[in-house]
């Protein structure tokens, strides 16, 4: 420490005025010295030879009562005291600037907020994760997000470590309510596309007519909540019924009442024709 560093003392005794000469006697600078109370000194020292003085004064009838910095050494503990504030207002900001590049929560807004399970889905596929880093390029999730039904809007927004996915839908007018999806037919389960709901069926199981095949329920994270379901079922069932008429007649008869017939046959009977075959029922929600 520079021969400028000085700290200043205060010795308390009846013998203080006799302080400054045993010091300079045993060559340690005194450099000012002023009573400060009755029986009592304060004198300023190199900062180097405090440690002396205390050696000098231990053991005899002197009291030190209090020491301060003063000088370069008041300026070095000033210093120092403010570059702890400095280095901590330093570690802060790279905190609060690391929190940005950060996603400490995602937000789903717009009409189509509801789709808020398969957002979080598309955003952990994407390698989207809490805590983890911001996504580098939405290109490829907003497109994907996009392809969701009737959603017509999409934008992925960050900023202070909240990721932002608005989602708007085409008919947001559109009333919904937390219903099921049933079957429109008895018969067997042809094709099931669930986007949102519990599906309590799969293909290949025969179900009966307004059988639940889609629960309007959705799991949260470990909750289990109603939701709106978004989901399309067809159920494939036989045919068997007469017409009256011609052959062509009957066959055209047929395809009006059931649509779409696979397999079909015709065979003359005392009533007219019987058509036989597998016809199709289909039946969606929201999608």
């Amino acid at each position: 420490m520079s021969a400028w560093a000085r700290t200043e003392i205060c010795v308390a005794s009846l013998s203080a005025q006799n302080v400054p000469e045993k010091l300079l006697k045993a060559g340690v600078g005194v450099y000012s010295v002023r009573e400060s109370g009755k029986n009592a000194i304060t004198l300023e020292v190199r900062s180097k030879d405090l440690e002396k003085v205390f050696a000098i004064l231990r053991g005899s009838c002197y009291n030190i009562v209090k020491t301060r910095p003063r000088g370069l050494s008041l300026l070095y503990k000033k210093t120092r005291s403010a570059l702890g504030l400095l280095i901590g207002a330093a570690l802060f900001a790279l905190t609060v600037a690391g929190a940005q590049t950060r996603v400490l929560a995602v937000e789903v807004v717009g009409s189509g907020a509801y789709y808020e399970p398969e957002v979080l889905q598309t955003l952990s596929r994407g390698g989207v994760k809490r805590f983890g880093g911001m996504p580098k390029n939405t290109a490829l999730l907003t497109a994907e997000l996009l392809s969701l039904p009737r959603v017509s809007y999409c934008e992925i927004r960050h900023s202070g470590g909240i990721l932002t996915v608005e989602v708007e839908v085409s008919d947001e007018s559109a009333q919904k309510s937390c219903v099921p999806l049933r079957a429109p037919a008895s018969g067997r389960v042809e094709e099931l596309i669930v986007v949102r709901g519990t599906p309590k069926v799969s293909v290949g199981d025969e179900v009966k007519a307004g059988e639940i095949v889609v629960d309007a329920l959705a799991l949260y994270g470990e909750e289990t909540r109603a939701a709106i379901v978004i989901a399309r079922v067809t159920i494939g069932y036989e045919v068997r019924a007469v017409f009256a008429g011609s052959e062509e007649q009957a066959r055209a008869e047929a395809y009006l009442a059931y649509g779409e017939i696979e397999d079909l046959k015709s065979e003359r009977t005392a009533d007219g024709w019987l058509i036989t075959g597998r016809a199709f029922a289909e039946s969606a929600l929201n999608l």
